[in-house]
């Protein structure tokens, strides 16, 4: 079949057309897979929920190689006279492991900082030690610590954990129920995770897009397609 210049110039412009879609189509669909990379920023969806009346403990191995580097530990235990309850990361002793905390609580009984996306985790942060374990993410008690800036709250807490040769940066976003819910109250939810896979280096914190922002992509893109084809046409 001979076709003329024009025809030619039209099937071309087409298979840039379905070459650009497929690209972007194979895209999203890596972001979906439980497993994406963005830049350097390896991503992935825990979507665990844990039960503070049954103790729920998650162990969280955030770069995959097999190895524990937090624990996320939930636990509700009513008192008769006051409330007592915690949700909080606990992880490896005689490690460079820890967790983002407000400069103010100090490293007693430290509470982890609620971040948020498009924050920087870093070095240049405040993390709390190996010898003080916790990270509280929502505590209650005799007057002290305070309550922890995840009560009835979602966001992200910042991670530094030990990688073969070096640290890794990374975070989680985390949820946590008020203690008076009515359904799991203190129950911990953990979304999406992430950390940079260069080590040393900071982890910007983004999240994993939604199916339906994926399909809005891919229309957007098809629509420009399409009216830059009619006009060249």
């Amino acid at each position: 079949m001979n076709l003329n210049n024009k025809q030619t110039t039209q099937v071309q412009s087409h298979m840039r057309t379905f070459r650009t879609v497929l690209f972007a189509m194979l895209a999203g669909l890596q972001l979906h897979t439980g497993a994406s990379v963005q830049a350097e920023i390896i991503l992935r969806n825990i979507n665990v929920t844990l039960n503070a009346a049954n103790l729920d403990m998650y162990a969280l191995d955030l770069d995959s190689n097999g190895s524990t580097d937090f624990t996320f530990n939930a636990s509700f235990i009513p008192d008769p006279q006051l409330a007592v309850g915690s949700d909080f990361i606990d992880f490896p002793f005689a490690s460079n492991n820890g967790v983002v905390i407000d400069s103010f609580t100090g490293t007693g009984s430290p509470n982890a900082s609620r971040l948020s996306i498009g924050n920087l985790v870093s070095d240049a942060q405040l993390y709390s030690l190996a010898s003080f374990d916790q990270g509280n993410l929502f505590f209650t008690a005799a007057g002290s610590p305070p309550t922890g800036n995840f009560a009835n709250q979602t966001g992200y807490v910042g991670l530094r954990f030990d990688r073969p040769g070096g640290v890794s940066y990374g975070f989680a976003e985390v949820t946590v129920n008020d203690i008076n819910a009515a359904v799991n109250p203190l129950g911990l939810t953990i979304g999406t995770v992430g950390f940079n896979n260069t080590l040393g280096a900071p982890a910007q914190i983004s999240s994993i897009p939604e199916p339906t922002s994926f399909v809005l992509v891919v229309a957007s893109v098809l629509t420009t397609l399409s009216f830059r084809r009619k006009r060249k046409v």
